[in-house]
This record gives C-alpha cells, sequence and structure tokens, in this order.
C-alpha cells in the first residue's frame, strides 16, 4: 500500500514586503513518483489591502490537499509567485518562493512554515534603470527555475519578505515503504 501525506491548514501570513494590496499565488509541487488524490494543488489568495506592522498581511487562505505515493523521492514542496495590485488594479510582480514541507513518516505534525522570497535581478543597468522609474520588476520566462534547481544558481537575485504557512501534516502507511527516520 503506497504511503500517503494530507496537508491541511492556510497560507497565514506575509509580511516584510514594504507594499499592501498584496496577493499570493501559491502551488504545491511534487516528484514523478506522487500522486494527487483530493484537494487543490494550487491556489490563490484574495487582495489583502494593507500590511499590518506588527503581524503583516493577514491572508487565512485555507489549504486541503493529500497525496499518494511509492517513494519518498520528490518530497512536496511550497512554491509561491506574491504579487502587489495598484489603485487602477494593475498588478506587478514582487516575488517568488519555495520551500520544502517537514519531512516525517509516521503520525501527525502542525508546522509554521516560512517561504523566504526573491526577485530577479535585471541583467542590464538599463533595464534596472527602467524597474526604479516605471516600475514592475525582472520575472522569469520559466517559473520552473523557482523549484528545479538545475540553472538556479545563474540567477542573480535579491531578497523580497516571507510567507508563511500554518499547516497540520499527516502521514500515514509509510512504515510499509521501508521508510523510517526521514
Amino acid at each position: 500500500m503506497p504511503g500517503e501525506l494530507h496537508i491541511v491548514g492556510q497560507l497565514s501570513h506575509a509580511r516584510n514586503f514594504g507594499k499592501g494590496n498584496l496577493f499570493i499565488l501559491w502551488e504545491v509541487v511534487t516528484g514523478s513518483h506522487w500522486e494527487h488524490i483530493e484537494g487543490n494543488e494550487q491556489g490563490q489568495t484574495h487582495v489583502i489591502e494593507s500590511e499590518d506592522p506588527a503581524f503583516g498581511a493577514i491572508l487565512a487562505h485555507p489549504i486541503d490537499v493529500h497525496f499518494r505515493t511509492s517513494n519518498v523521492q520528490g518530497w512536496p514542496k511550497l512554491v509561491v509567485h506574491v504579487w502587489h495590485q495598484d489603485a487602477y488594479g494593475r498588478k506587478d510582480f514582487v516575488g517568488y518562493g519555495v520551500a520544502y514541507l517537514p519531512c516525517f513518516t509516521s503520525g501527525f505534525c502542525d508546522e509554521l512554515v516560512e517561504v523566504q522570497t526573491w526577485t530577479p535581478v535585471a541583467p542590464s543597468f538599463m533595464e534596472q534603470l527602467r524597474t526604479m522609474f516605471l516600475g514592475g520588476a525582472a520575472q522569469l520566462k520559466d517559473d520552473n527555475l523557482v523549484h528545479k534547481i538545475e540553472n538556479r544558481y545563474r540567477l542573480r537575485t535579491m531578497p523580497s519578505g516571507q510567507v508563511y504557512f500554518r499547516l497540520s501534516l499527516l502521514t500515514q502507511y509509510f512504515d510499509r515503504l521501508s521508510v523510517t527516520g526521514v
């Protein structure tokens, strides 16, 4: 019987972006050995109008997703794309982020998962000037670079803010895969 991982919780909050009117696109990315059973593997939060100085932007976006696997390779990762919406409804990119879910093989755990975000630095001086005066930020041509590490080392980036997920994880049947102490 394959191992199962159930993820329940919320995209809790975001902080240190220096902007209000944020919204976040999120996705749970897994390897090829993982099968999605039920729930949404991706979603988008609402736009939050202001950033509270103490807690950041409170989002409280629900997450409930269930996976099955025959191999722990490709353990799930959380991928986020953070956006800002201006007063005219225009969307402006803010940052990318990725973090692995806590890895364990039996039982239940509650975790606060922090995803540190970053934004690519524009490759040329002229593009950096354009960004400074006209807004917008450099974006990746291939969003898979966010969660695939093969070529990410070539990127020049700068830190953005942090996105927090408050999650409860439940695993079952991993002992039957002869996986212990991950």
